[in-house]
């Protein structure tokens, strides 16, 4: 066929067999039917009616080979397929060929194969001079996040003015006039829900461009800015009353994300390669609670998650060999992640958020995924309702007061030995702290010990002691023999036997003096 394409997902006639016209659609693909759509372009100003559905399902005729028939009670209509076109042979205003511009080979539930064709315009019914869509650029199209972007994008539209003056003043009665009660969160919804159907009728028949669009996307925009421009106005009492039915679970959620306090992905299962900061994710995350939109809400969520996958993916490509592709991240190690985003993002009302966009989030587009995104939240939350973290943080919290006879022998072979330090080498990152601390009570014996030698030579112990001096050798001068020993710099290395003995104890143990103290015999 051609290589022109044309998006399903925004075609009018074809939205209309997935919802209106389900049961027809569905006996076609039973039976293998051939479904003619025409190109979304084509179909501005069109009316989608019974007629002109059976005129577009086509069943094969009995009696000719690539004939087709409608699905219309009296088969009135008959077409033939030829090449690229499709020919009008009977039942027909007009018998000019139709171009066929692709065709689509699918599969129905007993995986037996249909065609469906995109064709070029409709059977019947075109609207002469409606062709193409209202000339609206594909920006404009795409649905407004913030409220403010919500306002500005309803009053592009001069026509709508009334409308939204309307819509203002129903804002104004609820907020005036409607009283919360706890509990009754259900018939809040419904009741905001009605008056945004409402609105929303009277801004689609009001817009002079709707009715020249040829796609849905233009409705799809307006069904969510009517809803944020809605919600936005009541948000202040709604969302009160909702943080007043969750209270308990976000106190709860408060407490799970103290004890997750340091703990790393490490603790909760990650795999190490999906293992890394999310710095990015967690202040995306933060400003949840500050938004007052539900549609805007939810790409929050759904941001969250991409830049998560974001982060871990960079992350795991850094190391990654040459030549091989980095593991996937799958939900198992997605929700332990998140757990740790949204304890770090301080996201105090998380269970309030959620159920305020379950409540209040009714305009959705069929061609987005955040409805993903609160049902992966929803599991986050679950898995931090139903998990003690409190033996993770005490494990990771415990105080160090003694250090193993490993770390102090290491601490010390490094203190001893500064050539190595000279040389570049640096010592592990955990002994760095133990290893000055070591230094400074070293350096505090010795002086200690320095002193009492001092004393020891400057005048006789009270007791009438006196250090014994050896005889000189008459072959050699005294200064010779005389041996006056000064206390080393640092005390000698420990060795295995003296592990178990205590700093100071062992200093005494090790010393070098001439004479002992103490009790003389």
């Amino acid at each position: 066929m051609a290589g022109e394409q044309d998006d399903l997902e925004f075609n009018r006639f074809y939205q209309a067999l997935q919802t209106g016209y389900l049961k027809q659609f569905e006996h076609a693909q039973e039976h293998c039917y051939l479904v003619c759509i025409p190109q979304t372009a084509a179909m501005a100003g069109v009316r989608i009616t019974q007629q002109f559905v059976e005129t577009h399902i086509l069943k094969p005729s009995p009696m000719f080979q690539d004939n087709y028939i409608s699905t219309d009670r009296l088969g009135s209509k008959t077409v033939e397929v030829e090449g690229h076109e499709v020919k009008l042979i009977e039942g027909f205003n007009h018998s000019s060929p139709i171009r066929i511009i692709s065709e689509e080979l699918c599969y129905n539930k007993k995986y037996k194969p249909y065609k469906m064709l995109i064709i070029d315009k409709p059977l019947e019914g075109e609207v002469k001079g409606r062709r193409g869509s209202a000339g609206l650029s594909d920006d404009f199209l795409k649905p407004r996040t913030s409220f403010v972007e919500s306002v500005k994008f309803l009053n592009l539209f001069p026509e709508c003015r009334f409308q939204l003056l309307n819509l203002d003043k129903s804002i104004q009665q609820f907020n005036h006039n409607y009283l919360m009660v706890k509990g009754y969160l259900a018939a809040v919804s419904e009741k905001l829900k009605k008056i945004w159907q409402e609105n929303l009728e009277a801004l689609v028949a009001a817009n002079n461009y709707v009715t020249l669009q040829s796609d849905t996307r233009l409705e799809e925009s307006l069904s969510i800015a009517t809803e944020s421009y809605l919600m936005g106005g009541v948000h202040t009492k709604v969302f009160n009353a909702v943080c007043d039915e969750c209270q308990k679970r976000d106190r709860t959620l408060a407490v799970k994300s103290e004890q997750l306090h340091g703990i790393t992905g490490k603790h909760l299962g990650v795999k190490a390669e999906f293992d890394c900061p999310l710095l990015t994710p967690v202040v995306e995350l933060a400003r949840l609670d500050g938004i007052v939109c539900p549609h805007e809400k939810i790409v929050c969520l759904n941001t969250t998650l991409e830049l998560i996958t974001e982060e871990v993916t960079h992350h795991s490509r850094q190391d990654l060999v040459p030549g091989f592709t980095p593991a996937c991240l799958t939900s198992d190690d997605l929700i332990p992640l998140l757990v740790l985003v949204i304890s770090q993002a301080k996201c105090y009302h998380l269970a309030s958020n959620l159920t305020y966009i379950e409540s209040f989030h009714w305009s959705s587009s069929k061609n987005d995924n955040l409805g993903f995104s609160v049902v992966t939240f929803k599991a986050a939350v679950e898995y931090m309702l139903s998990t003690d973290f409190s033996p993770l943080a005490k494990s990771e919290h415990k105080i160090k007061k003694e250090m193993s006879i490993d770390e102090l022998m290491a601490a010390s072979a490094f203190t001893d030995d500064p050539e190595s330090a000279d040389q570049g080498e640096a010592p592990p990152r955990e002994l760095t702290e133990m290893t000055q601390s070591l230094q400074r009570e070293f350096n505090n014996i010795s002086k200690m010990m320095e002193e009492s030698m001092n004393i020891q030579q400057a005048e006789p112990n009270r007791n009438g002691y006196q250090p014994s001096r050896r005889k000189s050798s008459p072959d050699k001068p005294e200064s010779s023999q005389t041996t006056n020993r000064q206390p080393p710099g640092s005390l000698p290395r420990r060795d295995s036997k003296s592990a178990q003995l205590g700093d100071f104890l062992l200093a005494l143990q090790n010393d070098v003096l001439d004479s002992s103290y103490g009790k003389q015999e």
